[in-house]
């Protein structure tokens, strides 16, 4: 393409107020530009990952002991992304430089060009620019690392590096319990839930606040600043999420994510600078200059964040602002995820003074267990119920209990949530 030199014709000076219809704000690299990071490679480190393993109860006994465990390892995965190009130029006629007193359009006496300078103009609207694709990019970007001079690395943006943590929402509009799963989903991950924001463009977030209102709910205007963007709060039970609009989010689409494990990392030329100001060579009456950085995302570990794709790209309407009133049939409730039963009995010890052998059916599913507790009556158990400071059982000793008393057994997931429960009136051997 040929290049195109600002001139007398093409650009004519014009008195007046300069205003810029195209978007200017960049909210997504301003929250994240208070970690900026410089680089002298193209390929950077997003960090390294592993895995613990989930928590359980040991069963070693101490003639066990004496014998050490077979050794074992933690693997470690290096995560990297790329640093890209951003270059603009700009180029000014002889000519044009010279003529900045020749106004064009209605001539007042006493006016003065705006701008005054024709480069200065050029220079900072191509600055704009960038700062635009660097935003958009930071957001959207798909990975490519380069495999030669002639093919360019892309650094991969927030959306693309989300794997983990991703809804489809099936067309329904953003609302507080599509919010709070994807919270769940980073919480589940083993991401944190403080400080985190929702980014979303203005139909999602008409969404979420005709949600709000519909269920009593309040977004707090401008309830926290994050380096120097002022952020909307709500609340909900697994935290306070900040609310930020991003320019360049697709349609349907809303992230959740945590800016202070993000960075942008630049990678300077020596001597010069990123995003430095440079003259080119001359081939006439004229002067080209050319803008040149290189920077790309380090988005931090993907799974402290989440995506939610799919969303309706439709306003809500006036309905959908009503306080809602719900009705629920039986068929609603026959719909809702229920406590699994569990089949529990107890008979007398044969061999122990004060034990019972307790059987259970069905078996448990595969990395769940038991856990019981003793009393007068059965306790009480709801679908989910934490249970981890229950007594556990290996689902084969025996217990010590009372006759007369009933044992509640729960099934548990790894997370110590009741998933099925179960009880029966204890008889233990006597004598």
């Amino acid at each position: 393409m040929a290049d195109t030199y600002a001139m007398s014709g093409n650009t004519p000076n014009y008195s007046g107020m300069l205003f810029n219809k195209g978007n200017t704000k960049t909210p997504f690299s301003t929250m994240i530009g208070a970690r900026r990071k410089s680089t002298n490679h193209t390929e950077f480190v997003t960090g390294q990952e592993f895995e613990t393993a989930q928590g359980s109860q040991p069963d070693i006994s101490e003639s066990k002991s004496l014998t050490a465990p077979d050794s074992s390892i933690v693997t470690r995965d290096q995560k990297t992304n790329v640093t890209q190009i951003f270059q603009e130029s700009v180029g000014i006629s002889y000519g044009k430089i010279s003529n900045m007193g020749t106004l064009g359009g209605i001539n007042v006496a006493g006016q003065q060009p705006n701008p005054p300078t024709e480069e200065d103009f050029q220079i900072a609207a191509k600055m704009a620019k960038i700062a635009q694709d660097i935003e958009y990019t930071f957001i959207n970007g798909v990975y490519q690392k380069s495999t030669g001079d002639s093919v360019a690395n892309r650094s991969r943006g927030l959306l693309n590096a989300i794997t983990s943590n991703a809804i489809d929402a099936d067309g329904k509009p953003l609302s507080f319990l599509l919010l709070c799963e994807a919270l769940k989903l980073i919480d589940d991950s083993n991401g944190s839930l403080d400080g985190l924001i929702l980014g979303l463009d203005a139909t999602s977030r008409m969404q979420l606040n005709a949600d709000a209102a519909a269920n009593g709910l309040t977004i707090v205007n401008a309830g926290r600043v994050v380096n120097g963007i002022a952020i909307d709060t709500v609340l909900t039970p697994l935290g306070t999420v900040g609310i930020r609009s991003l320019k360049y989010l697709p349609a349907g689409t809303v992230a959740v994510f945590d800016p202070l494990v993000m960075a942008p990392v630049e990678q300077p030329v020596p001597g010069k600078g990123n995003f430095f100001l440079e003259e080119l060579a001359k081939t006439g009456a004229g002067t080209k200059k050319q803008i040149f950085g290189q920077i790309g995302l380090d988005h931090g570990p993907e799974w402290y964040a989440a995506k939610i794709t799919g969303l309706s790209t439709n306003m809500p309407k006036n309905g959908d602002l009503a306080r809602k009133v719900y009705q629920i049939s039986a068929s609603d409730l026959a719909d809702e995820p229920a406590l699994g039963k569990l089949t529990v009995a107890s008979v007398a010890s044969t061999t122990t003074v004060g034990k019972t052998k307790v059987t259970v059916t069905p078996a448990k599913d595969s990395g769940n267990s038991y856990k019981y507790k003793v009393g007068s009556n059965a306790t009480g158990v709801v679908l989910n119920q934490n249970v981890q400071t229950w007594q556990a059982w290996n689902g084969t000793d025996e217990i010590e209990a009372t006759s007369g008393q009933v044992i509640t057994i729960v099934e548990c997931d790894a997370s110590y949530k009741a998933v099925k429960a179960g009880s029966a009136t204890v008889k233990s051997k006597t004598e």
